[in-house]
């Protein structure tokens, strides 16, 4: 396997970034907080097919990779997505597979 350092910087980053979302469960987790708003972990297993257990693990996954907060209210932690991340993560396939944002083109038909 190569050492990191032969890669571009972004390269190493964006694959840092997919990691944490490289489990089904952390995207619906993700995908979950952006429908729903911040939340608990009992209020995502409620709606999710997932064991306490299981959400409470890819949560912690996804706080130390930088895609949630926690904040602590009462005796709850309430989960929230941090949506600059995922912009940087997006703004970093663009950079790291050379595509150009989407333009509206013209229809001639």
């Amino acid at each position: 396997m190569k050492n990191k350092k032969n890669f571009e910087e972004s390269v190493n980053e964006l694959a840092d970034l997919s990691k944490a979302i490289g489990h089904p469960a952390r995207i619906s987790v993700l995908l979950f907080l952006m429908e729903n708003g911040p939340s608990t972990c009992q209020q995502i297993v409620d709606k999710l097919p997932y064991s306490q257990s299981t959400v409470s693990g890819h949560l912690q996954k996804l706080k130390e990779d930088n895609y949630i907060d926690l904040k602590l209210y009462k005796t709850s932690s309430i989960y929230s997505v941090k949506k600059e991340t995922l912009l940087h993560l997006s703004q970093l396939v663009q950079k790291v597979f050379k595509l150009a944002p989407e333009k509206k083109q013209l229809s001639l038909f």
